[in-house]
């Protein structure tokens, strides 16, 4: 494994800040310092530059809200509309190309740090394959597989197998 230079930095922060983070830290069972990083960390690598993208945040009851007044076709059209372009537009503007890892990589963030679901993936030989497990129902799983297949295909130019119910969308790509 690969160790990443450090460095020191000191900051002042609010008593009331500091206190929230201990006990954030301790609830996660690691250092300050560790919790330091990977504030720091989701902050410059995520949250900057969603903000800068026009990323726009909703609370996963509003969007299950909203799914749930759509009919079948208009989700999956949904899904696929927003998954053809976004994705790309996004990968582009934060690491300025496209490979499997970079999509595989802002799949993993996407789900986990916007909160749709949590994503598993492997990778055996050729073939890479992501699990999202949500809690969006059937109608957010037709949408997430629309989503996920239409940001495949404009991305990677690639078919995906696929397999979904009504809390888990499994796909297998092959490079």
């Amino acid at each position: 494994m690969n160790k990443k230079e450090t460095t020191t930095i000191t900051f002042r922060i609010d008593e009331e800040n500091s206190q929230a983070l201990r006990k954030v830290a301790e609830e996660r069972e690691i250092s300050l310092n560790t919790l330091a990083n990977q504030i720091f960390g989701s902050t410059l690598q995520l949250d900057y530059p969603m903000s800068k993208f026009g990323v726009v945040m909703m609370s996963k009851l509003a969007f299950k809200t909203l799914l749930t007044n759509l009919n079948d076709k208009d989700i999956i059209k949904l899904g696929s509309d927003i998954g053809f372009k976004e994705p790309k537009e996004f990968i582009l503007f934060k690491w300025n190309k496209i490979n499997t890892e970079i999509v595989l990589h802002f799949i993993k963030i996407y789900f986990e740090h916007c909160g749709y679901g949590r994503c598993n993936t492997d990778q055996f030989e050729k073939t890479n394959t992501f699990s999202i497990h949500h809690d969006l129902g059937k109608k957010g799983s037709f949408y997430l597989e629309a989503f996920l297949k239409s940001m495949i295909e404009s991305t990677l130019e690639k078919p995906c197998k696929t397999i979904t119910t009504d809390n888990t969308i499994t796909m297998e790509l092959t490079q």
